[in-house]
């Protein structure tokens, strides 16, 4: 027995490798402990980020998953194990003893229809509230475990540990490498999870770190000013919450600064990915991108009219007063008065601090 063990732990390694065969090596678990089926599944609040099982239909599990939501009042197996550490087997007993949740009728009801209402699990790693777990599932006639299975169970479980540690390692890796893809759109990127973590950046996003535009403070990315960082941290969970689209964050910063505008997505999720966190792209804007988007930033950030910021953008590129008059077919006073209502907003004096605030980013 122990070389099928270890056998099907060389399965388990592969699959790291391969995700595409990580439903072979949970169905080898299953009939190597005489069970229909075998689970890995990843919890996170309110959520499953993954759960797969051999020869049961994705769409059939995303139903079931819809229901429950890894909700410990529904799905008694999540509550069995809720407070457990690593390697701890649960089973039919225990989910008896935890006692029934409010949603429990929904999940025996779920359970019943698909057959695989007993079993045991572990809980392989966990942190920050999330855990990923591994189990058996076993149909009526696969009958309920016993003791040998579950010793079984127990001896095979570190090898889907290894596996999964081995996985989201190189998952991580995966992190750098989009990064160093990304150099080649050249502009300023940053990779992080949903909780602000930084995971890669372009070497533009780099300058602007050393230039303290953006900073990392215990591996988190932030911004100096406290209403700004609060901003790209809600951005952050709703990209999370709500993978499609794209976001765009216009943050104020303090003092004579012009504003950063920022894009905001989710990388779509990979077949067979185990990592729990998302993959968030931060895309500040610069060069002709920023420029484009001039006009509707000046407004929105200072109450300027549309008129008053196209005569912005126009003294920071250098435009002289009576050239942009000329441009603007008005005479050269209605600018000059344009422009003490832009100093006021802007809370500047001169129009060299105009450009120092504007910057070299709204340059053509």
């Amino acid at each position: 027995m122990e070389d099928k063990i270890w056998a099907l732990g060389e399965r388990f390694a592969m699959a790291a490798i391969d995700g595409d065969e990580w439903l072979g090596a949970l169905r080898a678990m299953a009939e190597l402990t005489g069970s229909s089926y075998g689970q890995l599944i990843g919890f996170a609040p309110g959520e499953v980020p993954f759960n797969w099982i051999n020869d049961i239909g994705q769409d059939e599990i995303a139903r079931f998953v819809e229901q429950e939501r890894g909700d410990p009042n529904i799905n008694v197996r999540v509550r069995a194990s809720l407070n457990d550490e690593a390697f701890v087997i649960r089973s039919e007993a225990d989910y008896r003893a935890v006692g029934r949740g409010s949603g429990f009728d929904l999940y025996r009801e779920m359970c019943d229809a698909y057959d695989i209402m007993d079993g045991c699990q572990t809980k392989l790693l966990e942190g920050g509230g999330r855990f990923v777990g591994l189990a058996l599932n076993r149909s009526r006639k696969d009958g309920k475990t016993d003791a040998e299975t579950r010793a079984l169970f127990a001896a095979i479980a570190p090898h889907a540990r290894r596996a999964v540690k081995m996985q989201i390692a190189l998952e991580n890796r995966g992190s750098a490498l989009i990064a160093g893809a990304l150099e080649y759109v050249g502009l300023p990127i940053f990779i992080c999870d949903e909780a602000g973590n930084l995971k890669g950046e372009t070497g533009e996003a780099a300058a602007l770190l050393s230039a303290g535009r953006f900073r990392v403070m215990d591996g988190k990315l932030g911004l100096p000013h406290p209403r700004d960082d609060a901003a790209l941290l809600k951005a952050f969970a709703r990209r999370h919450r709500q993978p499609l689209g794209i976001e765009t964050l216009l943050l104020h910063g303090a003092g004579k600064q012009m504003p950063m505008v920022f894009d905001i997505c989710r990388l779509p999720s990979q077949p067979y990915r185990l990592s729990l966190a998302s993959q968030i792209l931060v895309i500040v804007r610069s060069g002709r991108r920023w420029h484009e988007a001039a006009p509707a930033v000046l407004r929105a950030a200072f109450g300027l009219s549309a008129a008053e910021a196209e005569v912005t953008l126009a003294l920071a590129r250098g435009v002289t007063r009576d050239q942009i008059a000329a441009a603007r077919e008005t005479s050269t006073q209605t600018v000059k008065t344009q422009i003490k209502s832009i100093f006021s907003k802007l809370g500047v004096s001169r129009e060299m601090d105009l450009t120092a605030m504007l910057g070299d980013l709204l340059r053509r």
